[in-house]
């Protein structure tokens, strides 16, 4: 991994009330897609990173850090999906990634550090 939890920051995170989804965006060139995750749903859930179940139980990190390398394809850009921490996520190539709430809390989403559009 690229990046340490202390040092990551994403370039954005942001709840859209009409999508029901927040929407981040980070650095590729200076974070590996596994800790932009773990950063993004730390600041979601309010919680120490540390404190989150681990990421390689829900998905091949390896793998999804390799999505970072991968550059435009003629189809556009490259995505997986997982669920982590209950939460419906997809990381696309271009390092932005949507994360869905359970469908529980999409009507109550807590407030976090990410700012509403």
């Amino acid at each position: 991994m690229t990046a340490s939890l202390a040092s990551v920051e994403l370039e954005s995170l942001e709840y859209s009330r009409e999508l029901e989804a927040y929407r981040a965006q980070y650095d590729q060139d200076s974070t590996s897609a596994s800790i932009a995750v773990v950063a993004a749903m730390a600041d979601i859930l309010g919680a120490d990173p540390l404190e989150l179940d681990r990421l390689y139980d829900a998905v091949d990190t390896d793998a999804l850090d390799k999505l970072g390398q991968v550059q435009g394809t003629p189809n556009g850009a490259v995505d997986i999906s997982f669920t982590f921490e209950g939460y419906a996520i997809t990381l696309s190539s271009d390092g932005v990634m949507a994360i869905s709430p359970p469908a529980h809390e999409r009507t109550g989403v807590r407030e976090t550090g990410a700012t509403n559009e």
